[in-house]
């Protein structure tokens, strides 16, 4: 089944909820497994910057197949930072990228900015948590 709308707007709102919960202001990027984007939303307040990498953190966990934390092995270090500059910036690594997963298969990736890095895990997470594809 397809990333829906509905569904990317729905895990937008609960990561939202989160952040309230933690007091911070987050912006949140909800992308299809191509990386384009399915739903985004900016918090009041949610800093400048984020916008671009919360759809940029999106990008990488549906790029990659996986959440932030399982790009973090040794091995793997050398090879991020050619893979970013491959795509333009699009790429962000951090622990707080979440894929999107249906029946075992990654159809799309989450991203929020604005807290800190576990702030931000946890809003993509508890965002995430809501998909029920």
């Amino acid at each position: 089944m397809p990333l829906t709308y509905a569904a990317a707007q729905a895990m937008v709102e609960a990561s939202q909820e989160k952040a309230k919960a933690l007091g911070i202001q987050i912006s949140t990027a909800v992308v299809d497994a191509e990386g384009r984007l399915a739903a985004f939303g900016r918090m009041d307040g949610a800093p400048w910057i984020s916008v671009e990498v919360s759809q940029a953190k999106a990008f990488t966990a549906a790029a990659m197949r996986r959440d932030g934390s399982e790009l973090q092995a040794p091995q793997l270090q050398k090879f991020l930072p050619s893979l970013a500059q491959l795509y333009h910036g699009r790429i962000f690594f951090a622990e707080s990228c979440t894929a999107i997963r249906e029946s075992g298969v990654v159809i799309g990736g989450m991203g929020c900015s604005g807290g800190s890095d576990e702030q931000d895990g946890e809003c993509a997470r508890a965002g995430a948590a809501t998909f029920s594809g």
